[in-house]
């Protein structure tokens, strides 16, 4: 079987108990899942939604809730030593497999909990974070998100948000464009001198959900070398409406991106814990389905491999060197 990374999951987001672990948890992603699946890396997020916090409070509270976040994270690794390790830099890709462990590699989803203080992105470097979403659903500090309306969708980023995406580049965390608006993309284009991603979206022209990205976007990212992680919410994968998340969708949107931006731009993204509905997979241990599926419907198993893994561990290699 083949090891794979996951670049993104709000698993540790959705950790509101205290003492709730990973060992044989209920969620979506827990340890034992993570091995039948055989996960080399998982991403797990900091989901902290700034719009959704009052203004009064916006300069701090979401802050304070990434930290909180940041510590579960760091007590999880402790907790389970023996199965986890954190993933830091390229050197660390490998040490885990090695061990056989597997990989934590923490991530921002709506960088807005930095506000205006540029110092914040430098701690959150510190405490691990390595990949960072500008925005989520809503308008932050950095820029504008992805939406319906046409007015808001063409906005770009903000001149502290072009500036962050400097800095991310110098200090080698993953510019990460899921949730951004299409303006925003084009500048991360432009702007970032070191390849980015889409670490949960799908193909906008199969499914025309915003969320999603355009074949040009798509055509963009693997010039610019970057990635996009296969999204296993049903929004992102059909317009059916039936909320439901089927392989042979999935493999549509693999086939089609593919045929759009080669199988260099392809990864895996499934967004476990922040999604729901009818899952034909819906924990890590479905992964190899997937793998089959792929296989059968024409992928070699060296393209498999490297959407499986090596595609997302060339740009962070690119990005932490």
């Amino acid at each position: 079987m083949i090891p794979y990374i996951d670049l993104h999951s709000d698993t540790i987001t959705m950790m509101h108990c205290p003492m709730e672990n990973l060992e044989r948890s209920r969620r979506m992603v827990n340890i034992e899942r993570m091995r039948r699946g055989y996960t080399q890396v998982q991403c797990f997020s900091a989901y902290v939604p700034t719009g959704h916090y009052p203004e009064a409070v916006r300069r701090f509270l979401p802050w304070r809730r990434f930290c909180f976040i940041a510590d579960k994270k760091d007590w999880l690794l402790k907790r389970h030593s023996d199965a986890l390790f954190p993933v830091l830099g390229t050197e660390d890709l490998e040490r885990g497999s090695k061990a056989g462990k597997i990989g934590v590699l923490f991530t921002i989803e709506d960088a807005g909990v930095i506000g205006r203080c540029e110092s914040r992105l430098d701690e959150a470097y510190r405490r691990g974070v390595r990949i960072a979403s500008l925005t989520w659903n809503h308008e932050n500090t950095l820029a504008f998100p992805n939406s319906r309306d046409a007015f808001v969708m063409e906005k770009g980023l903000k001149p502290f948000g072009a500036k962050m995406v400097e800095k991310m580049n110098e200090l080698g965390i993953v510019v990460d464009v899921s949730h951004l608006s299409d303006g925003g993309f084009w500048d991360v284009v432009r702007m970032s001198k070191k390849p980015f991603v889409a670490t949960h979206s799908n193909s906008r022209s199969l499914t025309g959900h915003p969320r999603n990205l355009t074949d040009e976007m798509i055509r963009a990212l693997a010039e610019k070398g970057g990635v996009m992680g296969l999204n296993f919410a049903p929004a992102f994968l059909t317009e059916d409406g039936k909320r439901e998340s089927r392989i042979e969708d999935m493999v549509r949107h693999v086939l089609h991106i593919r045929k759009v931006g080669g199988s260099g731009v392809l990864a895996i993204g499934s967004d476990f814990d922040g999604i729901t509905g009818n899952l034909e997979i819906g924990t890590p241990a479905g992964i190899p389905r997937l793998a089959h599926a792929l296989k059968k419907a024409g992928l070699s198993v060296s393209e498999i491999e490297a959407m499986w893994q090596g595609n997302a561990r060339r740009v962070l290699e690119e990005v932490w060197k």
